[in-house]
């Protein structure tokens, strides 16, 4: 294969500029809620920094650029903004509209100047577009528009490489492979993008970021530069392609997001008050933040373990007590913590190896979980199988529309094994809390 000129661009997508925060409650300080209103554009405008400083030859936006068909102006100025300091710096942009912003004539029309170094892709087909580097072209870009917020057909399939192009690249918002928790827009398989010809794939729709195909093509889901809601926890940020004169792309994971959602999980076991149960947490929050890279964090706390506090964390606005503490002693300028929410998996303190041993009725239960255990973790297939059927058949109506069991599995299916092992889990620890407590009241 004959060499090419060696370029860089950045991949992104799903911006949703000017979106508000989910989950966080309005009793939150001015400063906190300025900055989660703030941190989406602000994600942009570090994004256009990271093009300039990595010196890019070009941008791509995998669609997604708003939250909806209508949005602020302060968004769209952001965004024009941003563009125009691309431009200026010699950097063209290419962006396709997703299911958030189709150009189906009823959303977004920019009232503002779009610099001429943008390109957006028109709805009817797909379109091919040269990138150019002193009149000389090293890569074609191809993208396809949402025309309307919930586009049914296969996209994927009118990508085709003209011939003689040094690089070709796609650009589009999918969902390839039918992934769980995602509108089915665009739908795509793996097959359709290898057989596109394309060198490099720019997707967006997916918020979590991650390759998709690692060589021929190489495949990338950019993902939402800013988390907004507490199931967009981890960096998230765009890549940084580097493509060498073989053709051959790499792509570079760059953080982006100025706040971060975590996890954060506290246990009470050897917590003797309080005090104690209020020190640990805050320890645990402030290690958190030093290892934050300087980001703010909006925490979900889970309080694990057994021990004495466990009558304490059931009292009566004992949670919400605890979260206003450790919020209090937030501090004022950023980095900050909040501490959205407090969830309570604690159990009463029990030796729980030596009530599996008793003959009773917590005992066969405790033994009967421990017994799923093994078989969930055995390396016999026909066991692990026959487990796994079992609990699907008991769980499966959880997932009936019909049902109000459905909300809380996050997108979740029958399924999907990795669910199982924490499901026990968390059945266990409250089968066993109402069990002693039920032995408790005779």
């Amino acid at each position: 294969m004959p060499s090419i000129e060696p370029f860089r661009f950045l991949h992104t997508g799903d911006l949703h500029l000017d979106s508000p925060f989910e989950g966080v409650s309005t009793e939150a300080p001015a400063s906190v809620m300025a900055l989660l209103r703030s941190a989406t554009t602000n994600a942009w405008a570090t994004i256009v920094r990271t093009a300039i400083a990595e010196r890019v030859d070009f941008v791509l936006v995998a669609g997604d650029v708003f939250e909806n068909r209508s949005p602020t102006l302060l968004g769209q100025t952001r965004f024009r903004d941003g563009l125009a300091e691309l431009a200026s710096h010699g950097i063209h942009s290419y962006v396709v509209h997703g299911n958030h912003d189709p150009l189906d004539g009823r959303s977004w029309t920019p009232s503002l100047a779009f610099p001429d170094e943008v390109h957006r892709f028109g709805t009817a087909a797909v379109e091919g577009l040269p990138v150019l580097r002193a009149g000389r072209e090293i890569a074609r870009v191809y993208g396809r528009s949402f025309g309307a917020p919930a586009v049914t057909d296969n996209y994927a399939a009118g990508f085709r490489r003209d011939g003689g192009v040094p690089f070709a690249v796609g650009l589009l918002h999918a969902n390839v492979g039918d992934r769980p928790g995602h509108g089915n827009y665009a739908p795509c398989s793996l097959d359709d993008l290898r057989a596109s010809g394309m060198d490099y794939w720019a997707l967006g729709h997916i918020h979590q970021p991650g390759v998709v195909l690692d060589a021929d093509p190489l495949a990338v889901y950019c993902g939402i530069p800013q988390g907004r809601d507490p199931g967009e926890t981890g960096p998230r940020g765009c890549f940084v392609v580097d493509v060498d004169a073989a053709a051959h792309p790499q792509a570079r994971f760059i953080p982006t997001d100025g706040v971060r959602w975590e996890k954060l999980a506290v246990a009470i076991d050897s917590l003797p008050d309080d005090e104690a149960l209020t020190r640990a947490a805050r320890d645990a929050l402030e290690a958190a933040v030093a290892g934050g890279g300087g980001r703010s964090l909006v925490f979900r706390l889970r309080l694990t373990g057994r021990g004495a506090l466990h009558g304490h964390l059931r009292r009566s606005g004992y949670l919400e007590d605890l979260r206003r503490l450790l919020n209090d002693g937030m501090a004022s300028v950023p980095p900050l913590a909040w501490v959205e929410s407090i969830h309570d998996t604690t159990g009463s303190e029990v030796d729980l190896a030596a009530r599996r041993g008793t003959p009773d009725f917590i005992g066969d239960f405790l033994r009967t979980v421990e017994s799923a255990r093994r078989a969930e973790r055995s390396t016999d297939p026909d066991e692990h199988d026959a487990w796994l059927e079992r609990l699907r058949g008991s769980i499966a109506p959880l997932f009936d529309d019909a049902t109000r069991g459905r909300r809380h599995l996050a997108g979740a299916r029958p399924s999907d094994a990795a669910l199982f092992g924490p499901l026990l889990d968390e059945a266990e620890l409250l089968a066993v809390d109402l069990l002693l407590a039920a032995e408790e009241d005779r």
